[in-house]
């Protein structure tokens, strides 16, 4: 009989390699939000902890036992950019009793492709790309999670909460995306570009959310131009007090999702999430808005069961597409920006030379002084081409605005790189964007 000492090995070596780590973060029980202990060393409280444990928050984020009316969330929350939690908001979706099972996952949806990144979010790496059934072969034992599209065929199963099915919110959702982990994943904390209704399937989530007003005391990385999300450079799970004492003085407010429910976190609002068990979540994401036209709400039936594949999305992932086309703009504030400046320019014709100008500032990195380059004019001539089908020289207003969306959506693939990497080689995206528009994002 094995020595107790040599079993104990032998039991961990065997769950190794039988493909069972013991360091994944299956609990659900963690204790949220923390308790902040005084220290008795002289040290800040909270020091070398986690965030959240350096000062007690507010209180939660606003609840609602049920979705609002569009017009209501409109009106209390979205138009001035205050979080929300909907509790058991999407309890009909047929993805939160079937997609429970990766066994299910794998055989209706196997084939399709995700986008890959490492647990521990790092903004520097690239995304990979690979089979949902490659991913749940491995993810219990890799230190992976997808975040990705949310495919077309997976969004019949996922429901939309009423507050998005009538008026502009409807008109203007720019994608939806798949979170899935075997728990243990956390953030940075960051802001997005985009209005993002997180709704989670299976696990548990907790959420640090934080009003952007304290940017300047949350250490954040240094903003690209135009460039519409970023991140905070503190340790998540060891905030320096001594680096940095301010991070003692910031209010914030907290939340935890259990399956069926929701959050409304506005763009801007810095948040840092944390998720346990196998988790499973869909997000619906739409541009900022600054008004919102309900004339269309009288005659919707809101409260009638409406699952995305029944809305219409901006930007898509089907099998067979070269590229998962996450985090792009939304291209109808790419057609405003054009005809706006025709009408700056009083002209009624949209050029090489006015395209060259909205490259100029939406694009060029302000540490080239605002030169055009070599690489640059053969983006332009890129984009140019895409809308100059005529190859007349010049695109009309009226053209401008009838312009198919999928022509602009041609158009920002080659003014913005795609998130992960393509199926082939693609010339399109292939140059590398020293900074992103202000309505890109990046979705981590």
């Amino acid at each position: 009989m094995l020595p107790a000492s040599l079993l104990l090995v032998y039991t961990f070596i065997s769950a190794w390699f039988s493909g069972t780590t013991l360091t994944k973060d299956m609990r659900m029980d963690a204790v949220f939000p923390p308790a902040v202990v005084p220290s008795d060393s002289g040290l800040p409280a909270g020091h070398l902890l986690p965030l959240g444990c350096q000062r007690q928050p507010d209180g939660p984020v606003k609840e609602y036992a049920e979705p609002l009316t569009p017009l209501e969330f409109w009106n209390r929350h979205a138009r001035d950019y205050v979080p929300l939690v909907y509790r058991q908001a999407i309890t009909k979706a047929p993805a939160v009793v079937n997609w429970q099972s990766d066994e299910y996952i794998r055989e209706k949806y196997g084939d399709l492709d995700v986008l890959v990144e490492k647990k521990n979010e790092d903004r520097a790496s690239r995304p990979h790309r690979m089979s949902l059934s490659e991913f749940l072969d491995n993810y219990q034992r890799e230190d992976w999670y997808v975040v990705s599209l949310l495919p077309d065929p997976m969004r019949a199963e996922m429901q939309v909460p009423r507050s998005l099915l009538c008026g502009t919110f409807k008109k203007n959702i720019l994608e939806s995306n798949l979170w899935l982990s075997a728990g243990g994943t956390k953030s940075l904390l960051h802001y997005d570009a985009d209005h993002n209704l997180h709704c989670l399937i299976t696990g548990r989530k907790d959420f640090i959310m934080i009003d952007s007003n304290y940017e300047d005391l949350l250490d954040m990385d240094q903003k690209r131009q135009h460039s519409g999300s970023s991140f905070s450079h503190l340790d998540m799970d060891r905030v320096d007090l001594l680096a940095h004492p301010q991070v003692a003085e910031v209010p914030w407010t907290w939340a935890t999702l259990l399956p069926g429910d929701c959050i409304f976190i506005p763009a801007g609002y810095f948040h840092q999430v944390r998720s346990y068990g196998r988790s499973v979540a869909a997000t619906i994401m739409w541009a900022p808005l600054k008004n919102f036209n309900d004339s269309d709400c009288a005659t919707a039936d809101i409260d009638a069961y409406t699952s995305l594949s029944d809305v219409q999305l901006q930007w898509t992932y089907k099998k067979g597409d070269k590229s998962i086309d996450m985090g792009f703009m939304d291209v109808e504030i790419l057609r405003q920006a054009f005809l706006e400046i025709m009408a700056d320019r009083h002209s009624t014709k949209f050029t090489k030379e006015l395209l060259t100008h909205y490259y100029e500032f939406a694009v060029v990195d302000e540490e080239e002084d605002g030169d055009i380059g070599e690489e640059d004019v053969k983006v332009v001539n890129k984009m140019f081409g895409v809308l100059d089908k005529d190859k007349i020289g010049y695109v009309t207003r009226q053209e401008l605005e009838n312009l198919d969306v999928e022509v602009l959506k041609d158009v920002a693939r080659i003014l913005d790189e795609p998130h992960g990497p393509v199926t082939e080689n693609d010339d399109v995206n292939t140059r590398d964007v020293k900074t992103r528009d202000v309505n890109t994002r990046e979705e981590l």
